[in-house]
């Protein structure tokens, strides 16, 4: 993409945010304890520093290059346009701002117009201090993030695709890129990763999954202090608001994070008289109930959903046939695996076992659970990579939510829009029920909202 246009590009987008923003303020959420958290900002545009600093030569002579100037740009500059010296200190960030009040978020939201804004689900008693110590760290509240990118929905091999960066090779394909280029053999590639129905939909169900079976199911927690949202991009964001969890350390936040996603839940099965579910590995976070109970019961919701369940292995139709039997053995304590579930032995029960734990968990993203300084979106806010809203949710509305419709805003009028040609071809995209692509080399008028979304993706330029 050209400078030129790149820089008209981002003007224009940063102009339509500014005027959401301008109109929208009801829709932004305020975090509670807002004067507490610390906020980030990712911008359009670049901020550099050319730092004076003393540079020494293989000869041993030193000479000063930099001249301490600094400055922002569109463009990320590869050298001081001032003294010509590389190595600037560039960056779109800016972290450790801070809020008091409701109105001067907003004000500042309109004024600075981020290219996406996040805030920290901790509290500090000085949130705009440059170092964690000196913020003095009061808490958090625990955030998930379910993501379709850690998904591995079967739909990526069909929107995903990469190139080889080697100029000499530029080979192409879909899904996940391969560790080595099947053509040069590289290691270095330039990935598209693309959003569908198909892919957002499995997020939903994770994020339903979540809730309704760990949050408010397995630990109980009260709805009324559970926050939903959509990211306005991937996937789903779930924060537990209850003031019990605030003071929770980094290490038992792992521990619920592996609880959820079922990490570390690996069995092995034996025979001793009676078959039996023997739990390996490291499963201390299991303990509660106990590692074998938890195993059995993960099974036991494994076959009592055996009728959907689309595998075609050979204990499929036994366990269909013998349910109740199967059912019944793991509900004794210890649990016992049925002899007369026919035509099920001790291999047969560790796939079924190895498929119960697999089924079992949510792929969460594990790090942001487990980190207590984590930055999330601003509910309200405009995700810069799409163009659409982060979008929060009643956990009646998320069943029907649909995203690719549902947090759509800029849906008034067409834009026209220059797609490169690439050895990379654009996907196909459905936004507000129409579909649209697959693009490669061409001009085109589309609807704002699918127009928005190829231009914050950096596929498209104004035209």
């Amino acid at each position: 993409m050209a400078p030129d246009k790149s820089v008209r590009t981002k003007k224009m987008l940063q102009l339509m945010f500014q005027e959401y923003y301008r109109v929208h303020h009801d829709t932004i959420d305020i975090p509670l304890r807002i004067q507490n958290r610390e906020f980030g900002l990712e911008n359009w545009d670049f901020s550099w520093i050319c730092k004076k600093r003393k540079e020494v030569h293989e000869d041993g002579k030193e000479n000063w290059v930099g001249c301490g100037r600094s400055g922002r740009s569109f463009v990320n500059l590869l050298k001081c346009p001032h003294c010509g010296a590389p190595g600037l200190q560039v960056t779109r960030w800016s972290r450790h701002i801070g809020y008091r009040t409701r109105d001067h978020l907003l004000n500042d939201l309109v004024k600075t117009v981020p290219h996406s804004i996040y805030h920290s689900a901790a509290f500090y008693s000085v949130p705009v201090a440059r170092s964690m110590a000196e913020k003095k760290w009061q808490g958090a509240e625990i955030v998930f993030d379910i993501d379709a990118d850690h998904l591995e929905s079967p739909c990526t091999e069909r929107h995903d695709v990469w190139q080889c960066t080697n100029s000499a090779c530029g080979a192409t394909g879909s899904g996940s890129h391969p560790d080595n280029c099947p053509d040069c053999d590289g290691t270095t590639f330039r990935a598209l990763k693309w959003i569908c129905d198909e892919c957002l939909t499995a997020a939903k169900k994770d994020t339903m999954k979540l809730y309704d079976k760990f949050l408010t199911g397995h630990f109980g927690l009260d709805s009324d202090k559970i926050q939903l949202n959509y990211s306005g991009h991937r996937g789903y964001h779930v924060r537990v608001r209850d003031p019990m969890v605030f003071n929770l350390d980094s290490n038992g936040r792992m521990e619920l994070a592996h609880y959820i996603s079922g990490f570390g839940m690996n069995t092995s099965i034996t025979t001793d008289g009676y078959l039996r579910v023997k739990p390996t590995g490291d499963l201390r976070n299991w303990q509660m109930p106990s590692i074998a109970r938890k195993i059995a019961d993960t099974m036991i919701e494994f076959i009592n959903s055996i009728d959907v369940y689309q595998g075609k292995e050979p204990w499929v139709k036994s366990l269909k046939l013998y349910r109740e039997d199967a059912i019944a053995g793991l509900k004794m304590n210890p649990p016992i695996l049925s002899a007369k579930v026919k035509k099920v032995g001790p291999k047969y029960w560790q796939e079924i076992a190895n498929k119960s734990v697999l089924l079992y968990g949510v792929d969460i993203d594990q790090p942001v659970t487990t980190d207590i300084h984590r930055v999330i979106r601003l509910i309200g806010s405009l995700n810069g990579k799409t163009g659409f809203a982060v979008t929060e949710l009643t956990r009646d509305a998320l069943t029907d939510f649909n995203p690719l419709s549902d947090s759509v805003v800029f849906n008034k009028g067409t834009i026209q829009i220059s797609i490169p040609e690439r050895g990379i071809t654009v996907p196909e995209i459905t936004i507000d029920g129409d579909t649209y692509g697959p693009f490669n080399g061409s001009i085109e008028t589309l609807p704002s909202s699918t127009a928005v979304f190829l231009l914050c993706k950096g596929m498209a330029f104004i035209e």
